[in-house]
């Protein structure tokens, strides 16, 4: 009878154990995120101090669950180093299976066309997938690019890993660029009067930032080379505005097209320096495919599209219709 009653007393502590360790289970297997957010597993990391890190953020609710599930299945030697993306309502297993798998977090960085390498480099300073620790001009020597720096990094979304360099970045973009200005230069219109691929850029970041529609790229690129051809200057006003910089104060005055820069394309002949801007393939394009038509000026319509014109009379046609109004 004694013997019975102690193995019954035996048999009810440990269901209650076993209870005790179920609850317990329940209720502490689960992760406190109730946002999406990224994790790194660092260098030297291990299940203790990633179950430290957590708990002092208040990612989950037992240390000791966290270290029990992660020698249990011996996740210590299987963790990666990496950036991963951790969720709401993750388990404590689940966010072991995210940090061993390998598939770390991506990002998708879009550099838009028509804006300058200042812009790119600001958005990826300022972009906390991003690492950056570098100023420009020593991103710029790292990944082995001479001045000017305007129009060498093409406009594309890439993908990348959470946590990736800006200069790895910037080097996608400028290898990218390479490949469609070789292939361009290649198989380019005869007779362009660029003495290497460098100066079609320039001239396709002013059509870049003179126009917006497709269509009518080829038609300014023409005026352009014409009026290369014949000497006459380019007398692009986004070529001041860049000049300008800071000081540029829209809309531009009459008294701005006489600022002092090899930029500026109504005091200094011939292409400037440097290109404005990065150029969209289209832009790219135009330049090396001019209209074979007789234009040379062109003006600004109220939707954006241009008029353009064979002699200065028609201009000024246009100016007064376009401009003024009548």
């Amino acid at each position: 009878m004694v013997v019975a009653k102690k193995l019954f007393s035996y048999r009810l502590f440990v269901i209650i154990i076993f209870c005790l360790g179920y609850v317990w289970w329940l209720t502490s297997k689960d992760m406190m995120i109730t946002e999406t957010q990224i994790y790194h597993v660092q260098k030297g990391a291990t299940i203790d101090s990633i179950s430290e890190d957590l708990s002092n953020h208040k990612l989950i609710k037992s240390k000791i669950m966290f270290n029990l599930i992660g020698e249990l299945f011996n996740y210590d030697k299987k963790l990666k180093l990496g950036y991963y993306e951790i969720e709401p309502d993750m388990s404590v297993l689940d966010f072991f299976e995210v940090v061993t798998n390998g598939r770390v977090a991506t990002v998708n960085i879009t550099f838009i066309e028509g804006k300058t390498i200042h812009e790119y480099f600001q958005m990826l300073n300022s972009n906390p997938a991003i690492h950056s620790n570098l100023s420009l001009q020593e991103t710029m020597n790292l990944i082995a690019i001479k001045e000017p720096y305007e129009g060498q990094f093409f406009p594309e979304t890439f993908n990348f890993d959470y946590g990736e360099s800006a200069s790895n970045v910037l080097k996608r973009s400028h290898r990218m660029m390479q490949e469609r200005l070789d292939l361009l230069w290649q198989n380019r219109k005869k007779g362009l009067p660029y003495k290497d691929p460098y100066e079609a850029v320039i001239l396709a970041s002013l059509i870049e930032k003179e126009t917006a529609f497709d269509d009518e790229k080829n038609l300014i690129s023409g005026v352009f080379i014409r009026r290369l051809e014949k000497g006459m200057r380019l007398q692009t006003d986004p070529s001041v505005i860049y000049a300008l910089g800071e000081k540029y104060k829209p809309p531009l005055k009459k008294s701005d097209l006489n600022f002092d820069s090899l930029y500026n394309t109504y005091r200094y002949s011939g292409l400037p320096p440097g290109a404005i801007s990065s150029v969209s393939y289209s832009s790219l394009y135009a330049a090396f495919h001019p209209d074979n038509g007789t234009a040379l000026y062109f003006v600004s319509k109220k939707d954006g599209s241009h008029a353009f014109a064979s002699n200065y009379d028609e201009h000024k046609d246009n100016i007064n219709k376009f401009l003024s109004g009548t």
